[in-house]
């Protein structure tokens, strides 16, 4: 007995998962709020002024090729929360009170992510990615309604997942549609731990289509393969307010940037 529990406290609790999760998203704010919006001026300079910039001095090059890869960094965090979704959902006692929860996390972090990525509190352009969360849960809520077999639920299983993968694009949802395929990837293997990675990174490098960026997102999926299956200490109101808090802080250190 002693010997299971000690193979169970082995690798990455839930809580120490989010916290990776968190540290990839938060190496993105930096590069994209940071680096490519106030110190690049990314979007307010021509490209080619910014080449040249690029080519005239070393500091710039160097702040470009670190805002690139901060921004494929924060892609490891699509899989990682992904896959919380979905052991969320597979524990869950309560649907509503999760999905309440998810949602609340969206609507409050849309202001700060506004603020972070466009530095205006009202940017229609883009919602944040909290939201491809909540479509995810949705979708898995319409999996599980529509779980029975037969050839009737496989069809609106399918018709149900397109219109999951394309709400995202209309709703201009950051990495919206991959968290989505993502998660019904996962969710097709969640009885299947030895294939659940292998599938998911191969549903994040789909992905790459959506953005060249996503090339790194598998590593995101070495971090849950050494998830143990335990939920770990966990602060709940810190693991839900921690993104817009940063995206907040983002937001106001480039406004004193700017």
């Amino acid at each position: 007995m002693e010997r299971i529990q000690n193979n169970a406290s082995f690798g990455i609790t839930g809580n120490a998962l989010h916290t990776w999760g968190m540290l990839f998203a938060a190496l993105g704010i930096v590069g994209k709020s940071i680096l490519q919006n106030r110190l690049l001026m990314v979007g307010q300079v021509s490209p080619q002024t910014l080449l040249l910039a690029m080519q005239e001095s070393g500091s710039t090059m160097f702040i470009a090729t670190l805002a690139l890869v901060l921004q494929a960094l924060e892609t490891c965090a699509v899989p990682i929360f992904a896959f919380l979704l979905v052991e969320g959902y597979r524990h869950t006692s309560g649907f509503q009170k999760y999905i309440l929860r998810v949602l609340g996390a969206a609507v409050v972090s849309e202001v700060p992510y506004n603020l972070a990525m466009s530095g205006r509190l009202l940017d229609f352009s883009t919602r944040n990615p909290v939201f491809g969360l909540v479509l995810g849960l949705i979708l898995l809520y319409l999996y599980d309604r529509f779980g029975e077999k037969g050839a009737k639920n496989i069809l609106l299983k399918v018709l149900i997942t397109v219109a999951a993968l394309v709400w995202p694009m209309m709703l201009n949802i950051a990495y919206g549609s991959c968290t989505v395929l993502i998660v019904a990837v996962l969710w097709a293997f969640r009885g299947k731990p030895n294939f659940r990675s292998v599938a998911g990174a191969s549903a994040s490098m789909l992905c790459c289509l959506y953005s060249m960026f996503f090339l790194a997102s598998p590593m995101g999926f070495l971090a849950v393969h050494f998830y143990n299956g335990e939920k770990g200490a966990e602060n709940r109101a810190v693991n839900y307010l921690a993104y817009p808090l940063i995206l907040l802080a983002a937001g106001i250190a480039g406004l004193l940037l700017a």
